[in-house]
């Protein structure tokens, strides 16, 4: 699908960045910033006169519309290359158009090029298809896919030559459309930088001959890996020079020159997309939870640092690629395992990121280097997430919710600059991830969703615990109790363990209690009552040394999971 990328240091990134940072603080976040591709559907083209086999692909995208939507994705991209090699039948657009409005999300619609297999006349017609004979009123439109790749174009004038006409001919069918390009590869500089060059000879920016503009949104696609990547690698890689975070950067700059020349304002100014996107392009052939791959936990933070970084920078939309595909481990990069169906750590955090992350992106600091952090304000919530990519270190953590600094004991100090008097103090486990939604008038913590690879090796999703308004209505510097939740100590323990209920509710005490080890066997199991809010437990001297899930559900069906350390002597 795609190669190994090589991106190139971009001297000019490396000035002005304090008035950069200080200027995307307070970026708007798109309200379709959360996207997906729609793959794998079960066929594209005309199975019967298949240009370029295969056309029967046997995906299962039908099956996922819901996983989709639960997922928080607002704006689906129906493209690549096999939608590129084989023109999608006039039933297949509809059937896609139609599945995807189904769900309340925007199609984004790609017309096939296939260097020069396929033309601006054809391109054109199925626009006026869609859009005028059966009135969908698609918006987004997308030429071609990844010249850079699949066409083997290496310069800027050759993708020129198509985008051009096929934008003209497709705006000509219909002036209303926005057209998306050029889809490279990569963020190929080469290319890019002549195509945003305002009157250059590849200029795509400007107005046709009918005054209208060829391109609205500047487009590409990002996969930094190919299954070989380091753990520090993925630490590391976004914000390195000349890597996404410095791409979007020399981006932004070039689009509001274009803007500027070209007098593009309002709904007319250029904007940018990424519209394939994931940790890598393959798996390594053994990837899985505690890999780096799409499979991986950290691959759900560092597919979360992706978003922040894009939500920083002003990118309009971030489609991830893709939903579910992969018959083996290295081509399994769908947020939805293609065997089980299970939902990968990418889908949690996409959601986690997605059901909250709305209003305006927030700037952050944290004196961690193995610690990421994001966050966005809208008029009601200030959301936070913090994630904790160390293998081991367990990190005690105080979120301030203004610029002033952290004081006191916590190892990690986070900063929100979102101008409020409010303090959190908690802690977050090696490996693991806290979305924490505050209220952006009185700071105080309204909910928090913690997930970590704990959690995934259980097949558990984020524990959602919400917080009570009148325990903590009167503290602004917020040290909230949950509702309900347990205390497992000694951790680690020799053998014997008392479990601690913290919530004053009798009728909450009565609670099923489960001990898992991390390839999913039980190894303990009771139901407790906890009539003085403690419970001991004596783990039988079978029950081998190593890490364990406890699980306990009450009769509201609410969960809690705790990291077990067993270590006998």
């Amino acid at each position: 699908m795609k190669n190994l990328i090589k991106l190139i240091r971009i001297s000019i990134l490396v000035l002005g960045l304090s008035g950069v940072s200080q200027s995307i603080n307070a970026q708007t976040i798109s309200t379709h910033f959360f996207g997906e591709n729609s793959w794998m559907p079960d066929t594209i083209g005309n199975a019967n006169a298949c240009t370029e086999p295969p056309c029967i692909l046997y995906g299962k995208l039908h099956k996922n519309w819901d996983n989709i939507k639960n997922s928080g994705a607002s704006i689906i991209r129906f493209g690549g290359i096999a939608a590129d090699k084989n023109m999608p039948t006039n039933y297949q657009y509809i059937r896609m158009i139609d599945s995807i409005r189904a769900k309340g999300m925007e199609p984004v619609i790609q017309v096939p090029f296939a260097n020069y297999r396929y033309t601006a006349l054809q391109a054109a017609a199925i626009v006026h298809y869609i859009n005028v004979v059966k009135g969908k009123n698609i918006k987004y439109w997308i030429i071609g896919n990844e010249p850079d790749l699949a066409y083997h174009f290496t310069a800027a004038g050759q993708v020129a030559n198509y985008i051009r006409p096929f934008a003209s001919a497709m705006k000509n069918a219909d002036p209303s459309i926005l057209i998306i390009g050029p889809e490279t590869a990569w963020y190929d500089q080469g290319i890019i930088n002549g195509l945003t060059t305002p009157g250059g000879p590849d200029d795509i920016t400007g107005k046709d001959a009918a005054g209208r503009y060829y391109i609205d949104v500047i487009s590409f696609h990002y996969y930094p890996f190919n299954g070989t990547q380091t753990r520090a690698d993925m630490i590391n890689k976004l914000t390195a020079p000349g890597s996404l975070q410095d791409n979007l950067v020399s981006l932004n700059a070039r689009i509001a020159n274009c803007n500027a020349v070209h007098a593009r304002t309002g709904t007319a100014a250029l904007k940018t997309a990424i519209t394939e996107a994931n940790v890598n392009w393959q798996n390594s052939a053994t990837d899985n939870l505690n890999g780096l791959g799409a499979n991986s936990f950290i691959g759900g933070q560092f597919l979360a640092e992706m978003l922040g970084i894009s939500m920083k920078n002003g990118v309009d939309f971030v489609n991830l690629w893709s939903v579910v595909e992969g018959n083996n481990t290295a081509l399994n990069i769908g947020y939805v395992d293609a065997q089980t169906g299970i939902k990968k750590p990418t889908y949690y955090h996409f959601k986690m990121m997605a059901d909250n992350f709305k209003g305006s992106y927030t700037g952050t600091t944290d004196n961690q280097a193995n610690v990421k952090t994001f966050a966005s304000k809208s008029g009601q919530q200030v959301n936070v997430m913090v994630m904790n990519e160390d293998v081991a270190a367990n990190y005690s953590y105080t979120v301030s919710l203004n610029s002033a600094a952290v004081t006191g004991p916590s190892t990690l100090k986070i900063t929100v600059n979102a101008g409020i008097t409010g303090a959190y103090t908690d802690v977050i486990p090696a490996q693991g991830t806290v979305l924490l939604t505050f209220n952006s008038s009185t700071g105080r913590l309204i909910r928090k969703i913690a997930y970590s690879l704990t959690n995934a090796l259980a097949n558990q999703e984020p524990v959602t615990t919400m917080y009570r308004s009148e325990e903590i209505a009167e503290n602004p510097v917020i040290s909230a109790e949950p509702e309900f939740d347990i205390n497992v100590y000694p951790n680690p323990t020799a053998g014997q363990l008392t479990l601690a209920m913290n919530t004053p509710n009798e009728d909450q005490r009565s609670v099923n209690v489960e001990i898992i080890n991390l390839v999913g066997q039980l190894v303990y199991q009771k139901e407790l009552g906890f009539k003085d809010g403690k419970e001991m437990i004596d783990l039988q001297e079978g029950i081998a040394n190593g890490i364990y899930i406890v699980r306990v559900k009450n009769a509201d069906n609410k969960i809690i999971i705790k990291k077990l350390i067993l270590e006998r002597k």
